[in-house]
């Protein structure tokens, strides 16, 4: 019976990519204007900062 490992890499590339373009989602929703809502990706944690609740 073959036998098989799984492995779970992640890519930070596609990562960043993720995150621009949550970033340009954000700056053209009509509901965040004049919100102040950012995500940063420091290492292997990501920060997500909100005004409040409803825009997390």
């Amino acid at each position: 019976m073959p036998s098989f490992d799984i492995v779970s890499k992640t890519d930070f590339s596609e990562i960043d990519n993720a995150l621009r373009n949550v970033e340009r989602e954000i700056s053209q929703r009509y509901d965040f204007k004049g919100s102040h809502c950012s995500i940063e990706r420091k290492e292997q944690e990501l920060t997500i900062k909100a005004d409040d609740d409803l825009k997390l």
